[in-house]
């Protein structure tokens, strides 16, 4: 009974020690790969674990093919042939080999499981980072159409008015100046067919430049910002907006004068208050 027990334990050691030595060479395999310890580099985790999953069926069918052979080895004892010593040899490691099997298609399943889920996570992922880049993107194209927009409106007529007065703003003769030599800046339209290219460039550039208010010289002394905060001006004062009509101020009721009391009747009431009382 003892020499079994031992014998018993002995065996559940060695099992799981192939085990360990087995999924833990997988492991080491895992492990050396960048996606393991740094996902930046080259492979994601899920490639990472996709390439483990295929160490793992790798061996899983070296251990198939060798369960094979070993069932040949026994059918031909059973048969009455005679095997020799590393015949037999691996004839007694068919437990070992099943018990590896067993651990091993546990494992896999598992692992491509967890595969499944992080390429799930990582297309999601990338459906929010693409619909965030286009959202950016959809805003520039619409600040440079706007900006070119409102450019277009900076007419001589409506400047003339900004000059004098237009919905409680004026303008300096500086700061239209500065609107012309924006405009000038971010017009294409005269430049030569050979320079097209060019002068999309330089107006793309000088835009965004002035979308992101830069504290970057435009011109000699006028910075990106400073057109910005002029054009926030411009709107708060709705002078792009043709129907827009300031509000009315409203007239102040005229204040009620107090009545006057003519002398008689005031020279009766001081008699009425001095006559005196009769008991």
């Amino acid at each position: 009974w003892y020499q079994r027990r031992v014998r018993k334990q002995w065996y559940q050691r060695r099992v799981r020690g192939v085990q360990r030595q087995l999924t833990g060479r997988a492991f080491e395999t895992f492990l050396r790969m960048p996606s393991a310890t740094n996902p930046a580099k080259g492979q994601d985790v899920a490639e990472g674990l996709d390439k483990f999953s295929q160490v793992v069926e790798k061996k899983i069918r070296n251990l198939e093919k060798r369960r094979t052979k070993i069932l040949d080895l026994l059918q031909q004892k059973k048969s009455g042939k005679d095997l020799n010593a590393d015949q037999l040899s691996s004839v007694s490691s068919l437990s070992y080999v099943d018990a590896n099997l067993d651990q091993l298609r546990e494992f896999l399943p598992q692992f491509k499981s967890i595969s499944t889920e992080l390429e799930k996570a990582k297309k999601k992922s990338q459906r929010r980072e693409e619909a965030k880049r286009c959202d950016v993107e959809s805003k520039k194209v619409k600040g440079i159409l706007s900006t070119l927009h409102f450019l277009s409106k900076l007419s001589q007529d409506l400047k003339e008015k900004l000059l004098t007065g237009l919905n409680g703003l004026t303008l300096t003769v500086e700061e239209i100046t500065i609107l012309d030599t924006f405009y000038s800046l971010t017009d294409s339209s005269s430049a030569p067919f050979s320079k097209m290219e060019e002068s999309i460039e330089s107006v793309s550039t000088h835009i965004q430049a002035f979308l992101e208010r830069k504290d970057k010289e435009m011109c000699a002394g006028v910075k990106y910002s400073d057109v910005a905060a002029l054009f926030d001006r411009l709107h708060e004062h709705h002078v792009f907006d043709p129907d827009y009509e300031p509000p009315k101020e409203e007239e102040p009721e005229p204040e009620e004068e107090p009545e006057e009391v003519p002398p008689a009747a005031e020279e009766e009431e001081e008699e009425v208050m001095e006559s005196p009382v009769v008991e």
